[in-house]
């Protein structure tokens, strides 16, 4: 352990360099460029040519000779900061991310370091709208990859603490929009039109039961409707109303019986109230399930080291596209803890902003299991 700071220690000036100039980076998903080119051209002054540049996120391999591949993956993109979205910062990490795999390969290279098998590094872009990682994998990243890793900042566990459980560790999510049509009228004859107000009132009201009374209570489920829109004056009914939400689910067979319920109880509210609705309910993401065999992996591989493994459960309803590498090579997905003080400020806050102090911990992490 002492040997491997030693090391990275030499590179503390690099690694905050690179830190500080992906902080200032932060640009939206799919337009990564600048932080993409910043990413390749540290990875070419290394001397690392096998790298696939695809403008917004890039992939590459080091090449060990070895039979298998594992790979580590980094999302790169950030969060509007404003209402305007003219500004962004990395309210969610990505910039710890990023650095921490970028500066691993980094000293991998500078210091000849001795893999025990191939390494593929993924610049993901547009994790925020989950959709990156099918871009990976639709332009070869994961090709011949054996074995995946990633990593997420938690502003709730303190440093030094780390979750890589076996099993589920983040919520699938899906998100569905609803047109409910009716018959515009003046509101105080409102037996002469269909009121979609009232309808959706009740659809809203009568969904809150699938969650409460038709999903098994041990398995957790969320069900939020964000966004109700309709109308434009005092006394008129209107036409139309638009609803959108999502839903959250920790398996695959809850994701279906929300949807079937859903779909259920709209067409039953269209029956009562006379409306004409449609609901259009996204692919979204899988939850993201660790692999058993790579979560006993690591915590064999870093148990004499400073890290504490959280063993109670610490799963999270957020959603991750993560869980696309899943469906295709055993993957461990660990949250990391960044915790500084009391105070907790969650990610997606405008007031976030991660420690660098950390930073050489992950480095560290990916080093170590890397090399054994």
């Amino acid at each position: 352990m002492t040997n491997s700071y030693k090391i990275i220690e030499k590179y503390k000036s690099e690694i905050m360099k690179s830190f500080t100039t992906l902080e200032g980076l932060a640009e939206p998903s799919f337009q990564e460029y600048k932080t993409t080119q910043f990413i390749i051209d540290e990875l070419s002054k290394a001397g690392i040519k096998s790298i696939t540049n695809l403008n917004t996120g890039c992939f590459g391999t080091l090449n060990f000779n070895k039979d298998t591949t594992l790979a580590i993956r980094a999302d790169i993109d950030a969060l509007p900061y404003n209402d305007e979205k003219t500004v962004y910062r990395h309210l969610c990490g990505h910039h710890f991310h990023s650095t921490a795999l970028l500066e691993t390969i980094k000293i991998i290279v500078k210091e000849k370091l001795k893999l025990n098998s191939n390494l593929r590094f993924i610049f993901q872009p547009a994790e925020e709208r989950v959709s990156g990682a099918e871009f990976i994998i639709k332009n070869g990243g994961m090709e011949n990859v054996t074995e995946i890793y990633g990593l997420h900042v938690d502003p709730e566990l303190f440093i030094g603490e780390i979750y890589a459980e076996k099993g589920p560790v983040m919520a699938g999510a899906r998100h569905f929009s609803i047109t409910m049509s009716g018959k515009s009228t003046h509101a105080a004859y409102p037996h002469l039109g269909t009121d979609p107000i009232v309808a959706s009132a009740n659809f809203i009201q009568t969904a809150q039961a699938i969650v409460s009374r038709m999903v098994d209570p041990l398995k957790s489920a969320v069900l939020t409707f964000g966004s109700i829109n309709g109308g434009s004056a005092h006394n008129i009914i209107p036409e139309s109303v638009t609803i959108k939400g999502t839903f959250r689910f920790l398996d695959d067979e809850n994701s279906m019986l929300i949807e079937t319920k859903l779909k259920n109880i709209l067409s039953s509210i269209d029956k009562s109230f006379g409306t004409v609705s449609n609901i259009e309910i996204d692919k979204g993401t899988y939850p993201v399930c660790n692999d058993d065999s790579l979560s006993h992996k690591i915590k064999s591989i870093l148990q004499r080291d400073k890290f504490k493994f959280i063993t109670s459960p610490h799963l999270s309803m957020g959603g991750e596209d993560f869980c696309f590498y899943g469906k295709l090579a055993p993957s461990l997905f660990i949250k990391f803890g960044t915790r500084t003080n009391d105070k907790i400020i969650p990610i997606h806050n405008k007031e976030f902003k991660v420690s660098a102090e950390p930073l050489f911990d992950a480095i560290y992490m990916w080093i170590k299991i890397l090399t054994h």
